[in-house]
């Protein structure tokens, strides 16, 4: 058996859906997304989901290490099967020292109070 192709894709994150399998834990799916750039659609799960749901939010820039995952020889060929990419590791991909507007892209709410 060949071992996987690992890749690290940068960009943010788009379409972030989590969810909880009784039987397997916390999963979640999200495209990774980059202007001029083809997105790139990603499963995580296990250690790796519970660290993405803690740490990261729709929008912010990520780097993740991934593999890619190929259809399920038992899928029956009548299953839709997009390509998609299996993340295990996870980086922030925002600048230091930039302000939280600036790292995201989407605006900050001001929670001091003053106009």
């Amino acid at each position: 058996m060949l071992s996987p192709r690992i890749l690290v894709v940068v960009g943010r994150i788009a379409g972030l859906q989590i969810f909880s399998v009784p039987q397997f834990g916390t999963r979640a799916s999200f495209r990774i997304e980059w202007p001029g750039q083809d997105s790139v659609t990603c499963r995580v799960d296990g250690d790796v989901a519970r660290e993405l749901v803690a740490s990261y939010f729709e929008g912010d820039v990520i780097a993740v290490k991934v593999a890619y995952e190929p259809r399920p020889s038992t899928a029956s060929p009548m299953t839709p099967w997009s390509p998609r990419f299996c993340v295990h590791v996870l980086r922030s991909g925002k600048p230091s020292g930039l302000p939280p507007e600036r790292q995201t892209g989407v605006p900050m709410t001001d929670r001091s109070g003053s106009p």
